[in-house]
């Protein structure tokens, strides 16, 4: 179960050590290090646990990297360490993950405690092992599929969004998508895909006509993209500053392996259509999309 944070960021609960300490993470298909506040994490207005590697029995060292995260919204330094993570009743033994403390104000003000990377890697690329690289290692899963659904704060049943969402791995949970799958192969450990025609209301934008790469990415609610090509979003769209008038704004369809997916205002991709990242045949990963219930 995921929570949703006023549709804008999704997180779930994680438990690291023995005993387990509790944290929530951002699940985040746009990136594959996993990190959380170390000892010498700020204060701030949001409160965070910080993890305590002298209170856990199955602690290791790990390498002990001392590693610099980046993002768009900020950054983190720490260094590695290794730990039982557990994640929806899944137990990892001997997972690593960055004990982290951010360096500027963006990182400081999340709500949320740290994130947890979903992109599959090589064991070599990254600052850290991928979760789901480990529970594929591990065999934790019997299908080397996980599938995400991400609902709206307006209609979570209990206040704050605590039912906001949900990530299934090893599987598909029908209940939240209608109709079948389209599926398309993704390119690189980047999960790049092909993506065509991006039409604005029913009129073409000759935007990717003949073809651009992109990526679903769970760690942001925009569309983002080169300036030029977004400017001629907007423009179609007759996008206002402060998002004015803003259900009477045309939706965007993106043509994705020959279908069109429409987005309405304000709606990101993956609230739109349930996501399944299928990589069952590793030389041919690919992800699907249906639409969300």
């Amino acid at each position: 179960m995921l929570h949703n944070s006023y549709d804008n960021a999704y997180y779930g609960e994680i438990q690291i050590g023995s005993p387990g300490q509790n944290f929530k993470v951002f699940l985040d298909t746009g990136s594959a290090d996993h990190w959380i506040p170390s000892q010498i994490w700020p204060r701030g207005q949001f409160p965070h646990p910080k993890y305590d590697s002298s209170a856990s029995s199955t602690y290791k060292r790990g390498n002990g990297k001392r590693v610099d995260i980046g993002y768009l919204t900020g950054s983190l330094k720490g260094f590695v360490s290794s730990d039982t993570v557990e994640i929806g009743g899944i137990a990892l033994a001997g997972q690593s993950f960055a004990t982290t403390a951010p360096h500027d104000d963006q990182i400081f003000k999340a709500r949320f405690d740290g994130i947890l990377g979903l992109r599959l890697i090589s064991p070599t690329e990254g600052i850290t092992s991928p979760v789901w690289n480990t529970m594929i290692k591990q065999g934790k899963v019997k299908t080397k599929v996980f599938s995400i659904w991400l609902g709206r704060y307006s209609d979570s049943g209990k206040k704050g969004g605590d039912d906001g969402g949900e990530i299934t791995f090893g599987g598909i949970n029908t209940r939240h998508f209608t109709g079948t799958h389209t599926y398309v192969p993704v390119e690189g450990n980047k999960n790049l895909l092909s993506m065509y025609n991006i039409l604005v209301g029913k009129k073409d934008t000759k935007i990717c006509s003949t073809g651009c790469k992109a990526i679903v990415d769970s760690g942001t609610s925009n569309i983002l993209g080169p300036p030029e090509l977004i400017a001629k979003i907007n423009q179609g769209i007759f996008a206002a500053r402060g998002c004015l008038d803003l259900s009477k704004l045309p939706a965007i369809t993106f043509t994705i392996a020959g279908k069109l997916f429409p987005l309405k205002p304000s709606d990101p991709f993956m609230r739109a259509f349930h996501t399944v990242f299928d990589y069952q045949n590793p030389s041919s990963v690919k992800v699907g999309f249906a639409k969300s219930i």
